[in-house]
């Protein structure tokens, strides 16, 4: 299960995200997110985007390096519905959070990689369901504002 020292941690930090507001747990997780992204695929994103020749293969070279991924582009809508199979969050899988609200942590490194790719202007990501919050896998909405 991991260090019981960090068991109680997270726990206490769990409680607390519970009595802050949206605005501040966005504040705090967009820092997670980075640091997140920072240590692991922020590089992978931009190294994928820089040989890709059209979003499709960007999409697919993410693919072959996050096999727990999918992805579904709708073209026309310039929408990418992004599927983890499995809750890829290393302190979800050691044990040490559950929250829900670590979602926001998620969602916040998708914002961070994607931006290293595209002007954070023209695009936002939602998330659609997870699995902290009892579905079968997470979903997240990436709406492209502009065409690619």
């Amino acid at each position: 299960m991991g260090d019981p020292f960090l068991q109680y941690w997270f726990k206490g930090f769990s409680e607390a995200l519970n009595n802050i507001s949206d605005e501040d747990k966005e504040i705090i997780f967009a820092q997670c997110g980075k640091a997140c992204s920072d240590s692991y695929t922020k590089q992978i994103y931009i190294d994928e985007y820089k040989y890709s020749v059209t979003i499709d293969d960007f999409l697919s070279r993410l693919k072959s390096r996050f096999p727990e991924m999918d992805f579904q582009f709708n073209k026309t809508e310039q929408i990418i519905i992004l599927t983890y199979h499995y809750c890829a969050c290393d302190l979800v899988r050691k044990g040490y959070i559950k929250t829900p609200l670590l979602c926001e942590c998620s969602r916040q490194s998708l914002l961070y990689n994607w931006g290293m790719v595209l002007d954070r202007k023209t695009f936002e990501v939602n998330l659609l369901k997870s699995i902290l919050n009892g579905a079968d896998c997470c979903q997240f909405e990436i709406r492209i504002h502009a065409s690619y």
